[in-house]
């Protein structure tokens, strides 16, 4: 209940900041580059450095490779059958194939899950949901220039050293470990913030896209992943973390990539503000009946 309190207190504090004018675009960009530079590195640096390679589960990234290439195909699909095209449609194929699997997903885990439960978020978003992102949503909104820099993005690069560092068996001492720790932590009430100051009030030219993207986003594919998983024997927390990540709603970065290719901004906003609502409404439905 506590957890509940906190996360959808810091949302709803957030937008009533946002709707006082107390916090601009500027502090979000300041808190934003924060958690992509600094909070994020070290909460992937404590968490996977730290993880049992041999018993990490890390087929989560497998099935979080699968979630965003079998939805992007299905999402191109869905975006010409319901008759988008162009900058629409590039916008409905990122919004409905990329799940928000880190600033929503991260404090969602813990909250429900708890700390291993966050653990294995980090491995689905950092190892899963992030190279696709980087390299397959890159080319969706048309940012083919930008794929050979992707890789220099620091959380990628945090991610490797991580990894290495976790296979060499090389620790770091308790001060340091603590310390990033601490910077780390603050990565989960930071993101929910973040996303109570993005949302923006729901104005749509057209239903039928938004629809079309949260149903998919959020309901068909966590259900054919479900049954995947059902069908191979596949359960236990690191699957359930597994299936809430992929019923997350569109991610904030979708947004982004709208907004500096100039692509459809309003659909973009439409997906991922509808989505974000439902969605603290369903987690504190959840963790009130629990």
């Amino acid at each position: 209940m506590d957890k509940l309190f906190l996360i959808t207190g810091i949302f709803t504090l957030a937008i009533i900041l946002r709707r006082a004018g107390l916090v601009r675009e500027g502090h979000i960009t300041i808190l934003t580059r924060y958690i992509m530079w600094l909070s994020l590195p070290s909460l992937t640096l404590t968490t996977i450095g730290s993880l049992d390679l041999q018993n990490g589960h890390f087929d989560i990234a497998l099935i979080a490779w699968g979630v965003m290439l079998g939805g992007a195909s299905l999402s191109y699909l869905a975006g010409r059958f319901i008759g988008l095209e162009g900058k629409s449609l590039r916008v409905f194929i990122l919004a409905t194939t990329f799940p928000n699997t880190g600033f929503l997903g991260y404090p969602l885990a813990y909250a429900l899950f708890g700390a291993t439960g966050l653990s294995y978020a980090v491995i689905y978003d950092q190892m899963g949901m992030f190279p696709i992102f980087i390299t397959l949503g890159f080319f969706i909104a048309g940012a083919r220039e930008n794929l050979l820099r992707s890789p220099l993005f620091l959380p990628f690069l945090a991610l490797i050293a991580a990894l290495f560092l976790n296979w060499s068996g090389i620790h770091f001492s308790s001060p340091f470990f603590f310390i990033l720790k601490v910077i780390g932590w603050t990565t989960l009430p930071l993101t929910v913030f973040i996303i109570g100051l993005r949302i923006r009030p729901i104005s749509m030219r057209d239903s039928k896209p938004v629809v079309a993207c949260l149903v998919l986003r959020m309901c068909v594919f966590p259900i054919l992943l479900f049954l995947l998983l059902n069908i191979n024997g596949k359960s236990g927390l690191p699957y359930q973390v597994s299936l809430m990540e992929t019923a997350m709603p569109p991610a904030l970065t979708t947004g982004i990539l709208a907004i500096l290719y100039r692509l459809d901004e309003e659909l973009a906003v439409a997906c991922i503000s509808a989505g974000t609502l439902i969605c603290m409404l369903l987690f504190s439905i959840t963790m009130l009946i629990r």
